[in-house]
């Protein structure tokens, strides 16, 4: 028999058996919908805190922490402790292949209030000059500082969109006049548009926060230097490695030996991302996969059913002269026609699901990237395949081996 033939054969048997065959291929449509859709919402998760992170910078990005120091400790009270604006101004500036750098740090859930009264709550950062620039924020209204302003230790600042409006104004209302944050008062020079930035944080809320000159900030928060970091943005990331050698060199040598810093290099932590959410996607798919075993089962079930049903056709068909891998084959053929029409149709819903998920995401997370696993779409409709061939070989071999005088006679 040839293979058109095989699948019509099989197609008509099943027609015969509408409800049965439904009730079988209901597991496998699951299955394949289930790997499609958690698959799908993996990756978009990950293109999502991608996105984030390139926006300011992404691979490009080196962090320089400060740690506790494990060796020469004794020298430690020979120098300012933590990240200081000297240490970003005479040994990280002006760094080969170095496009962009800023120092700031960062103060959680302080009470915001504006001068009629009206208050709110905000995290407080206090960065230099670059701050604004290097990390891409948006200005709705007015401006950032700029350098005078910030070695002036100016009390000025930029606030969120979403803290001006909770203090109760059109936000470019709030231009010129005073904020307390902090036990702080500055004047409102920039109110910032918003920009949610889903999954990526530096330790500070990107919407609701209050940006002043770290130096005017340092007046009453004494250990900023030791919560402070500097971000460096390369030009490349295959000079990641040479900026860190040269910014491991330049600190060692003004923090005296003191190793009270650590380097934190976002290229190699994207990889790790990365692999974390393959491992996640295979996990995803692995649980949903589950319901294809069970559909196998199922198949299975309905085949060894239809076997015992149909020995005096198999038979008749041996005793006109069928072979027995004719036999095997018209039962295989039978087996992945239904798994395959249940996982191409549980493919269609999981695409369509995943679809759908993504335009609620999008509703809900302005920045999440909406994805369809495509490599998901291959492997479920492979493995529909596989679990109808797999769990379709037994019944099909039994088929084959039954004796024509017999089971005609049967």
């Amino acid at each position: 028999m040839s293979l058109w033939s095989n699948i019509g054969l099989a197609a008509r048997a099943l027609l015969a058996h509408r409800f049965r065959a439904a009730l079988t291929l209901l597991s496998v449509f699951v299955g394949a919908s289930a790997i499609v859709l958690m698959t799908s919402l993996a990756q978009g998760g990950f293109a999502t805190l991608k996105r984030g992170v390139e926006e300011v910078g992404g691979a490009r990005l080196i962090l320089i922490l400060p740690k506790a120091p494990e060796r020469a400790r004794a020298k430690a009270a020979a120098y300012r402790k933590g990240l200081t604006d000297d240490d970003l101004q005479r040994s990280l500036t002006e760094l080969p292949h170095v496009l962009d750098a800023t120092r700031f740090a960062s103060f959680r859930n302080h009470d915001v209030s504006a001068d009629d009264g009206s208050a709110t709550q905000a995290d407080l950062v206090a960065g230099d000059q670059r701050f604004v620039e290097a990390l891409r924020f948006r200005i709705a209204h007015g401006r950032g500082f700029d350098e005078r302003e910030h070695h002036e230790h100016a009390r000025v600042c930029v606030i969120g969109f979403p803290v001006a409006q909770a203090l109760g104004r059109a936000p470019g209302t709030l231009l010129g006049r005073q904020v307390s944050i902090g036990g702080l008062r500055c004047r409102v020079v920039g109110v910032f548009a918003p920009q949610p930035r889903f999954g990526f944080g530096l330790g500070f809320d990107w919407e609701k926060l209050v940006v002043i000159p770290a130096e005017a900030a340092e007046e009453h928060y004494p250990d900023l230097p030791q919560r402070a970091l500097v971000m460096l943005v390369t030009d490349a990331v295959a000079s990641n490695d040479l900026v860190k050698r040269v910014v491991n060199a330049r600190l060692s040598e003004t923090h005296h030996g003191v190793d009270d810093f650590s380097l934190l290099d976002f290229a190699g932590m994207l990889r790790k991302f990365e692999q974390a959410f393959v491992i996640m996607e295979a996990i995803a798919g692995c649980l949903a996969g589950v319901a294809l075993l069970i559909g196998g089962v199922g198949i299975m079930n309905m085949m060894l059913v239809s076997v015992n049903e149909r020995v005096q056709e198999i038979g008749i068909q041996r005793a006109i002269g069928a072979r027995p891998a004719h036999i095997v084959a018209q039962f295989l053929s039978e087996a992945v026609l239904l798994s395959l029409s249940g996982g191409g149709l549980g493919v269609l819903a999981g695409v369509g699901l995943a679809s759908a998920a993504s335009l609620l995401l999008e509703r809900l997370i302005p920045t999440w990237v909406g994805s369809v696993s495509w490599p998901a779409v291959l492997a479920a409709l492979l493995s529909s395949v596989g679990t109808g061939a797999l769990f379709g070989w037994l019944p099909a071999r039994r088929a084959a081996s039954l004796q024509p005088v017999e089971a005609v006679r049967r």
